[in-house]
């Protein structure tokens, strides 16, 4: 029976060390000369600490870029604010260009603002409509018909609409 190699704690750190690293395996056994099924067999207990370091990692860089953004939309505000008091406190009136891009500095301040607080940035609601709504509009249609109407909105017919009932001829061949 052939005798398993055992290997150093020192090794096998080593070993850790390259997959951490997202080395592959038969790269790592390459370089550590630690065979391959012994680098799996480990690389399964290992998986989850990587996976660990790679979310706080993550969460680091993620962290980093959000203060990143605040920062800059902090600088932002001053630059708009800053604009927006000299355009108002100027003798001369805002043409309509400066008007509008004031108009949209608004805007995409109320954005910000609104998803600071969770709610939709948009117009997105639906109003839930009721049926008779929809027949009170559809009558003011001079090109509806009523009677077509009823049958499409409940999918039922009325009697005076229904054709006469089949009187059993077969005409089949």
């Amino acid at each position: 029976m052939s005798q398993v190699k055992r290997y150093t704690d020192k090794e096998l750190e080593e070993a850790k060390s390259m997959y951490m690293e997202y080395q592959t395996i038969s790269e790592i056994a390459r370089q550590t000369g630690i065979t391959r099924q012994t680098i799996t067999y480990h690389a399964k207990k290992w998986k989850i600490e990587r996976e660990i370091m790679r979310a706080d990692l993550l969460d680091r860089v993620i962290s980093a870029k959000s203060a990143d953004f605040a920062n800059m939309t902090i600088a932002a505000i001053n630059v708009m604010t800053r604009a927006l008091t000299d355009l108002a406190s100027r003798e001369v009136p805002p043409s309509i260009n400066e008007a509008k891009r004031a108009t949209e500095i608004l805007e995409v301040l109320d954005k910000i603002t609104r998803l600071d607080h969770g709610e939709p940035t948009e117009i997105t609601a639906e109003k839930p409509v009721r049926k008779a709504d929809i027949e009170a509009k559809f009558r003011l249609d001079p090109f509806n018909n009523p009677k077509e109407l009823t049958v499409e909105m409940t999918g039922e017919e009325n009697e005076e609409n229904d054709p006469e009932p089949d009187s059993g001829s077969n005409t089949s061949t």
